[in-house]
């Protein structure tokens, strides 16, 4: 549940968690003494996953403003990018390049690593773009 809660918060639905949450504690006011201690257990730990997932998300924003961070991812996105590229052109044009593959399956498992975040930060900036206008 905390894992769900923190995702709606990441996505700007802090609002509406932090109604839910004092709909649940509301709710538990009017149990018993075990479901309410329960009850008031997972309000309590659905706020200190609202409160990490903010804390992640202002150091993500502070960290991707900061342009020494770019550089340096750079510096792992764009070697990785014209590798990929050659090998794209080579597949669909026949080019005689004779692109290798990387050399280990922890550099392959860490260029598709690269790919997935790349789309995500991506995906996930212009989420919030779009919720912002």
């Amino acid at each position: 549940m905390a894992g769900i809660i923190a995702f709606l918060v990441k996505l700007g639905f802090g609002g509406v968690v932090e109604k839910a949450l004092d709909h649940m504690e509301r709710r538990a006011e009017l149990e018993n003494d075990r479901e309410r201690l329960k009850s008031e257990t997972t309000v309590a730990l659905a706020r200190e996953a609202v409160k990490e997932a903010q804390i992640m998300a202002d150091y993500n924003k502070a960290k991707l403003a900061f342009p020494w961070f770019w550089v340096f991812a750079g510096l792992f996105i764009v070697p990785l990018a014209l590798w990929w590229s050659a090998v794209i052109l080579d597949s669909v044009f026949g080019f005689s390049w004779s692109v290798a593959d990387l050399p280990t399956p922890q550099m392959q498992e860490w260029a598709g690593d690269m790919i997935r975040w790349l789309f995500y930060v991506g995906s996930g900036v212009g989420a919030l773009r779009a919720l912002r206008r």
